[in-house]
């Protein structure tokens, strides 16, 4: 049995985590876009090796990874509510995002991952139920906080998370984008997030800002105001790097350009423009040597795919 699903990435402008010893309201507030690429997987299960207990073998990009915390969260927590204690499990996982980037390719893994083995297994679930233990993965691995709730609700323009949790008590709104505006992307390099989420007294600076700059933001809601308070919490936070900072303020005046910001949490920009600007500005980004760009529309409405291949 083998099934392919994709998800789109997200890519994230601040955040406030809420940490508890519940999944069910743990999570972050925050807001970003949906990015038009993500993680295409395809999995296949052989109940023929059931004597051997539970085999899994995952490959990103080609590469055989040893001891994916995701994947075998994910895959445990589904083999068990299903009854299964022997099999192997086969992923192959295209990524087409900057891995540590700040583009959410962790949690759409593990929401990719959940939704194929679910299907796979015949487990009778909703998606949210199946969100819920992607979510759940990404805050045990701590490779992110409220990435999976905001992939479940791409379409509307700029996603916003008002409410932190996971699929059921989360609250999502959006900003509307004007069709003549889009966004483009830039990365450089990535950057660890397990320091910074192991770290209690980041946690709760990190908290305090970001919270302030969602209420900012929901007194007006616009692309605009958006991007800028994106920047004032990543310069507050200290988050950002003196590199990211520099191409920022070098691309911000440019003609065109709404405002810019840092990938959270990633050593690469992201900012909103007007259409009729993008060439020019795509010279000016091409000259600091990014290792990824990519252009996109905030009002594509990208979502998941299931598709059974055999």
């Amino acid at each position: 049995m083998k099934y392919a699903t994709k998800v789109s990435g997200g890519l994230s402008g601040f955040f406030a985590p809420y940490i508890t010893e519940n999944f069910v309201f743990t999570g972050a507030i925050g807001g970003g876009i949906t990015v038009d690429r993500g993680v295409y997987i395809e999995l296949s299960i052989d109940h023929h090796n059931s004597k051997n207990g539970v085999l899994v073998e995952n490959y990103i990009n080609n590469t055989k990874i040893n001891n994916s915390c995701i994947a075998k969260h994910v895959t445990s927590r589904l083999l068990s509510e299903a009854g299964i204690d022997g099999i192997k499990i086969t992923i192959n996982q295209r990524i087409d995002l900057p891995i540590g980037g700040g583009y959410g390719s962790s949690g759409a893994s593990a929401l990719a991952i959940a939704l194929a083995l679910a299907n796979s297994l015949k487990l009778r679930k909703t998606v949210k139920q199946i969100a819920q233990i992607a979510h759940e993965a990404d805050i045990i691995c701590k490779t992110g906080l409220g990435t999976v709730v905001g992939l479940l609700n791409p379409c509307g323009g700029i996603v916003i998370v008002k409410k932190a949790g996971d699929p059921y008590h989360a609250e999502i709104d959006h900003i509307p984008v004007d069709s003549s505006i889009t966004a483009i992307s830039a990365f450089y390099n990535p950057i660890p997030k397990n320091n910074i989420l192991n770290s209690n007294k980041n946690l709760e600076k990190i908290r305090r800002i970001g919270l302030e700059i969602l209420n900012e933001i929901l007194k007006d809601p616009s692309p605009e105001t958006f991007i800028r308070k994106c920047y004032e919490f990543a310069v507050k936070s200290e988050l950002i790097t003196n590199w990211v900072n520099s191409i920022i303020k070098e691309v911000a005046s440019i003609r065109g350009v709404l405002g810019a910001s840092m990938n959270m949490i990633g050593e690469g920009i992201f900012m909103f423009i007007e259409r009729n600007y993008i060439e020019n500005i795509i010279n000016v980004i091409n000259r600091t040597k990014p290792k990824w760009i990519h252009i996109w529309s905030p009002m594509i409405c990208t979502e998941f795919s299931i598709i059974k291949i055999d």
